[in-house]
């Protein structure tokens, strides 16, 4: 701070404080708006939701997710199509019940048998 001695001086002091407290607002009017912002309800939901969606897309497109994926519905598929075997197109109480049980079995076996692709090419060396 300047040392005011005389009636130039202290107008002086007072344009440079002026100028600094119109800087300063400006600064202030900026950042209450850029708070205000993003404080807006709406742009926080679009905000998660486009974090939301990368990261779904991230998961998507990962080759584990497709493996796990593929894995999954081959094992469904397969205990499906034994269940239809061993009940038929119509069938009894108890039938019906080996069938649920026969498909868990073999989804569940077929599932857990399937290979991965990330241990398929632990075994390869280069």
């Amino acid at each position: 701070m300047q040392v005011i001695k005389n009636d130039q001086s202290l107008a002086e002091a007072i344009r440079v404080m002026e100028n600094q407290q119109r800087a300063e607002l400006s600064l202030l009017k900026a950042h209450f708006e850029f708070t205000i912002d993003n404080l807006n309800p709406v742009n926080i939901v679009k905000e998660k939701i486009s974090e939301v969606v990368s990261s779904i897309g991230d998961t998507v497109t990962s080759e584990s997710f497709k493996s796990k994926a593929l894995k999954i519905g081959v094992g469904l598929a397969s205990g499906f199509l034994t269940k239809k075997l061993v009940v038929g197109s119509s069938g009894g109480f108890f039938k019906k019940l080996l069938g649920m049980g026969v498909q868990a079995a073999v989804s569940g076996l077929v599932m857990k048998q399937m290979p991965t692709p990330e241990a398929d090419h632990s075994n390869y060396r280069e």
